[in-house]
């Protein structure tokens, strides 16, 4: 989605010249690589000549098709590089003003106005160590202007010791583990850096100048940098020694089997003395550099990803600057502490449009909701309306004067009048010891029931017959009902099976106007057998009490 940033590492050495690269950090490999020879005064330790400097670097970025807009890391010779203790009270203004008086002894930059840049490598409740590295301002702030006239921007500006401790780590060649105290020797053509380490921390530095060179023997040379650099490490024991040689005239291999130290030494060549290159190297790059690019321009070309996982990072691109830095600073809001950044503002937009996106989606979903409703009650509405009108207009030629509410009421009273008679009945007029069993009231009626005598059935059809004389209604089914007792299967008897059940004699009745079923032989044939069977219930009801009431002594007989 959006364009990958290019970095670019560029690196300025008296043993190298002017490097360009450009590193995949990822997979190791060197995408882009060009060099070319520029004057170094380590005299003054600064670059010879600026113009010709400004002139080669921007040769060799449209040699390497360099984008305008790219992101550069430059590297610069150490012109000083310190770490000391500061009381753990003083506040930021004086550790600067401490360093600041400190950089202005350096013979270095007596004559010029130091930009610097500093951290802090270790803590304690009296004493804070800070590491800080510094270079001449006034150089600076002109390559600044330079790069910028080019088309390019520099993000970050580091020292030579740093760049070339950040390959180190990066290739793997040396142990950083928390806990590890070691020392690193860098051998250059002016000077000998000894730095002890704590893990990636800086604990302590020190410099000891050298006089070698070409017009010197090979023994002279090694014992001038054997005589500089063993007194220093007799004081600070360590578990091992990495030595690395940045000059030609001094082998790190053979060095490292010169000097005489009380823990193990491994060494690594960055010179012409070097077997293997660094890193993988792309089609892009000529088969000439293979074994010449620098452990300075590899710790500038990884900067950027590096130091997402290092502890300490020294960029002389700052405040020390003055303007020149913060005309290049974005906006910021909230004192500072929301600074503007173009990748900030992007993702501001993106965060803002994603934002503006889901409530447009909830707005319109919530619209389609209350639309599809409203569509569901108007179309609710037009069926009804449709349904009143169909009524009216079946109903047109109805008209309210051609209806009489008292005549259809007596019509209705009329029609329906035996009807209301016997509700009233049914009602009102139930003898005592009379339960209905079955009641149809409609243009034919019947009404079925029970009682325990014959004069109640008599009395409730007489009350029938009164209310509606005309009616041909009738008693058309009167007679004794008697059932042996039965198991009810744990239901719920109503009246007439709770009677047959206690062995009890009633009267059945049928009053109704409707067909009457004649009995045929086999239902005679049935009241005959219930008949029988009732006398024959009677006589042995009447043997058993006979037979409770006799006197003992007949009984005993």
């Amino acid at each position: 989605m959006f364009k990958k940033r290019t970095v670019v590492g560029v690196s300025v050495s008296p043993e190298m010249g002017l490097e360009v690269a450009e590193v995949d950090y990822a997979s190791g490999t060197v995408l882009k690589y060009k060099r070319k020879s520029v004057e170094y005064n380590a005299v003054k330790r600064e670059i010879a000549d600026l113009d010709l400097f400004k002139e080669s670097l921007q040769d060799l970025l449209e040699e390497l098709n360099i984008q305008k807009g790219a992101e550069l890391v430059l590297n610069l010779p150490t012109v000083s590089f310190k770490v000391a203790d500061f009381p753990a009270s003083l506040e930021t203004t004086q550790i600067e003003a401490a360093i600041e008086e400190e950089l202005y002894e350096n013979p270095y930059l007596k004559n010029y106005e130091p930009c610097y840049s500093y951290a802090i490598v270790n803590s304690s409740l009296q004493f804070n160590k800070y590491a800080y590295t510094a270079l001449q301002k006034s150089t600076i702030i002109e390559l600044v202007m330079s790069i910028k006239e080019m088309g390019y921007k520099i993000s970050t500006i580091d020292t030579s010791v740093n760049s070339l401790f950040h390959s180190l780590v990066y290739l793997n060649r040396v142990n950083t583990d928390p806990d590890t105290n070691w020392l690193l020797l860098i051998v250059d053509n002016t000077s000998c850096r000894i730095l002890s380490m704590m893990g990636r921390n800086y604990v302590d530095a020190y410099e000891e100048k050298i006089s070698i060179g070409d017009v010197l023997g090979d023994a002279e040379n090694y014992a001038s940098v054997i005589t500089a650099i063993e007194p220093v490490l007799k004081s600070l024991p360590s578990k091992y020694l990495c030595v690395v040689s940045k000059t030609n005239v001094i082998s790190a291999e053979v060095l490292s089997n010169k000097i005489s130290y009380s823990a193990p030494i491994i060494y690594q060549e960055s010179n012409g003395y070097l077997k293997e290159p660094f890193l993988k190297l792309s089609p892009l790059v000529d088969e000439e550099y293979t074994k010449s690019i620098s452990l300075d321009v590899i710790g500038a070309a990884i900067y950027h990803e590096y130091k997402k996982t290092s502890l300490i990072n020294f960029n002389m691109f700052n405040k020390t600057l003055g303007e020149v830095f913060l005309l290049e600073q974005p906006p910021s809001i909230m004192n500072g502490k929301i600074v503007l950044t173009n990748s900030f503002l992007i993702m501001a937009g993106i965060i803002i449009a994603a934002i503006v996106a889901l409530l447009v989606v909830l707005i319109c979903g919530t619209l389609a909701v209350q639309n599809a409703q409203m569509n569901s009650n108007v179309e609710q509405m037009e069926s009804e309306i449709n349904r009143i009108n169909r009524f009216l207009e079946k109903n047109k030629d109805i008209s309210s004067d051609a209806f009489d509410e008292g005549t259809e009421i007596k019509l209705g009273l009329n029609h329906n009048k035996n009807i209301y008679s016997y509700y009233t009945i049914v009602g009102t007029e139930i003898p005592q010891k009379l339960w209905l069993t079955y009641l149809k009231l409609s243009d034919k009626t019947t009404i079925e029931g029970q009682a325990d005598n014959i004069e109640s059935v008599y009395s409730f059809f007489r009350s029938i017959k009164d209310y509606n004389p005309t009616s041909d209604i009738s008693l058309q089914d009167l007679g004794l009902a008697t059932v042996g007792p039965r198991n009810f299967d744990d239901s719920i008897p109503d009246a007439e099976t709770l009677l047959t059940s206690l062995d009890a004699d009633f009267y059945k009745f049928k009053i109704s106007n409707e067909v009457i079923k004649a009995n045929t032989e086999e239902d005679e044939e049935t009241d005959n057998k219930k008949a029988k069977n009732k006398k024959a219930k009677k006589s042995a009801s009447k043997n058993k009490k006979a037979k409770k009431s006799a006197p003992k002594e007949a009984i005993k007989e």
